[in-house]
């Protein structure tokens, strides 16, 4: 099994999509998130509990996701709560995908490679079980 190992630029790419969330949450529902200060952590932190974890999917572009499951890193699983949503932004960062962490610890996990790795371990989640919202 191949782990990616943790790449500084990628990380950094992305990381102020969390500012994306962070907006969106406060536009949308009214509370107030913000980044974990344990940088091995859950991303986003909630005033009432819940917790976040937000990534982008490059590969998905505009408004409707174009697979059948979502894929998560299987290290994540420890992430996986009644308290915590899964977020997968488009590359806009216009659209999301939200699944809640105990559907997420509920799915399969399978092996699949990637541009990074030959066999690495990620959750399937049935697109089905995901809500489509626009963040913009």
């Amino acid at each position: 099994m191949g782990t990616k190992p943790f790449d500084p630029t990628l990380y950094n790419r992305d990381d102020d999509a969390k500012e994306d969330v962070i907006a969106w949450v406060a536009r949308r529902y009214g509370y107030h998130l913000y980044v974990n200060p344990d940088q091995y952590g859950i991303d986003l932190l909630c005033t009432n509990g819940w917790s976040f974890e937000v990534e982008v999917k490059h590969n998905w572009r505009g408004p409707k996701f174009p697979y059948k499951e979502v894929h998560f890193s299987a290290r994540k699983l420890k992430f996986a709560t009644k308290r915590s949503l899964f977020v997968m932004l488009n590359s806009e960062r216009s659209h999301g995908l939200l699944v809640a962490g105990d559907v997420v610890r509920r799915c399969k996990v399978v092996r699949k490679a990637t541009k990074y790795t030959a066999d690495e371990q990620f959750v399937e989640v049935p697109v089905g079980l995901v809500e489509l919202v626009s963040i913009r």
